[in-house]
């Protein structure tokens, strides 16, 4: 059986509202798993 992989992002306003973590629950209550995860702020010149 194939692994299949999922690449998320959460979006700016999510994080401002303090939303990471529910977001996060909802991806384990669903039996998926976070395998990585990173946290950038992106420069207008990077963009």
């Amino acid at each position: 059986m194939a692994i299949q992989r999922t690449f998320s992002i959460i979006k700016p306003d999510a994080t401002k509202r303090n939303l990471t973590g529910a977001i996060v629950a909802k991806f384990e209550e669903a039996g998926r798993r976070v395998v990585g995860s990173k946290r950038i702020q992106l420069t207008l010149g990077g963009a």
